[in-house]
């Protein structure tokens, strides 16, 4: 399981921001409280939320806060009502308890259910009898899996033992409603959280057994290799918001449990589990009703994401041309995926990884860049002169081309014009250059002859 993200100190940062933020707001009478899931993350003592706004319920009239929030993505509620029963009743609406706690300006907590030890255990209850939330529909199993996934806490036992005393209900769910809520659950900031509950209660098993075998799969080798449960966790949660790169990134590892081998020195390999994966999740795809475009394009990150993995500095232009070449439309995907699939602990090597997957980025915007290009000169203009002059293909070509070039940058003719009008411009302003006997164009230039304006 990813590890749950701790304080860093940018969070402590983006605290101090939004009590900057609170008081600013209460600077003219006015109520403000810090709520659900960032109020759960303060108290719970962990890492602020990346991808949900940091919500600020406010009581009276909104004060412009100027420059305080800076870039946090913090959104203001207004509140109806009077002091902290209008509070409370916007967390009674919260989805779980952990959420319905209120932090003000002075760091005062509102807990009106006593909940904010929910937030420190990382424990999930929703509202109410959980019986009774859980029988609403079997599709329920699906949404607490994606509560799970968006806040990184886990649900309590009573919801685990429910979830798994009816997981086969799972199979009555539409398939539109497992793609949608499962890629919830992918795209959740918690992933790891909200895939491993619903390993726990036994309907992964039931949705995608292709990745249900990877858990505990190292213990079964007499050789060591690492968990890739566990780390296909930890890359799910690394890899961008991106539907196609985190499907990717749940099966990539999956046709590895078919595919280990170890050699006489004991070594373990893998031999081709991209290509199974890939094999894999069509079949996936297929059961969850998936999109073509949107199955086509996992499909290719799966058998590919070694490819851009084996990038080293040595590469030619050539080679970064090909990748681009090869790859084409799915090559965004394939970098995304290629520059988080690695959960090493080792400092220099997480720097390595780092380094090479930013050069290479770079080198593939250079040549992007090179190659968008508009060349200066037509095509076929060496054909038009050779045709015109009689002359056979030699040195003195390329160094027409070349002074052309430089006078197209120096603004003393257009590029891009008809071919004749640089065959033209060449015999008015330096016809040495088209001075060459026949039987001698593979001779090189004198320097008189190379002479330009």
């Amino acid at each position: 399981m990813p590890k749950e993200a701790a304080i860093e100190p940018q969070d402590l940062h983006q605290i101090e921001r939004l009590q900057q933020v609170l008081h600013a707001l209460t600077a003219h009478g006015g109520q403000a409280w810090l709520v659900g899931e960032a109020a759960c993350a303060v108290l719970g003592d962990r890492a602020l939320p990346r991808f949900a706004p940091w919500r600020i319920a406010v009581l009276g009239p909104i004060a412009a806060i100027g420059d305080a929030a800076g870039d946090a993505p913090i959104a203001l509620e207004s509140l109806e009502g009077e002091g902290e029963h209008a509070l409370g009743v916007l967390l009674s609406a919260e989805p779980i308890r952990a959420w319905a706690l209120a932090l003000d300006a002075r760091g005062q907590t509102v807990d009106p259910w006593n909940q904010v030890a929910d937030a420190r255990d990382l424990r999930l209850r929703v509202p109410g009898d959980p019986r009774a939330w859980m029988a609403q529909g079997p599709e329920r199993v699906l949404d607490l899996a994606v509560l799970a996934a968006r806040s990184g806490l886990t649900p309590d036992k009573e919801l685990l033992r429910l979830a798994r005393r009816d997981a086969g209900n799972v199979l009555s769910v539409p398939r539109a409603a497992w793609a949608e809520r499962f890629g919830a659950v992918l795209l959740g900031e918690h992933a790891g959280s909200g895939l491993q509950f619903l390993y726990d209660c036994e309907v992964l098993q039931r949705m995608v057994p292709e990745v249900c075998l990877m858990v505990d799969f190292h213990k079964s080798c007499p050789v060591h290799h690492k968990d890739i449960w566990d780390h296909t966790l930890q890359v799910i949660e690394k890899c961008p918001q991106s539907l196609a790169v985190r499907w990717a990134a749940l099966m990539h590892d999956a046709g590895k449990v078919w595919t280990r081998s170890v050699n006489k020195q004991g070594k373990v390999h893998f031999f081709r589990h991209e290509e199974l994966g890939a094999s894999l999740m069509e079949g996936v795809a297929g059961r969850f009703h998936l999109a073509p475009e949107l199955r086509d394009s996992i499909v290719y990150v799966i058998a590919n994401h070694a490819r851009a993995n084996v990038y080293a500095a040595e590469w030619t232009d050539s080679a970064v041309r090909r990748l681009i070449r090869d790859m084409g439309a799915h090559l965004e995907d394939v970098l995304a995926f290629s520059s988080s699939d690695f959960t090493t602990k080792r400092q220099w090597r997480i720097a390595e990884v780092r380094s090479l997957a930013d050069e290479l980025l770079k080198r593939i915007r250079e040549v992007a860049a090179e190659d968008a290009k508009v060349p200066p000169l037509p095509k076929g203009l060496g054909h038009v002169v050779m045709q015109a002059t009689g002359l056979a293909p030699g040195p003195w070509l390329g160094e027409l081309q070349r002074w052309l070039e430089a006078q197209v940058a120096a603004g003393r003719i257009a590029p891009q014009l008809e071919a004749e009008a640089y065959l033209a411009h060449a015999q008015a302003e330096s016809p040495q250059l088209l001075a060459v006997q026949k039987g001698n164009e593979r001779q090189r230039l004198s320097r008189a002859a190379k002479h330009t304006h």
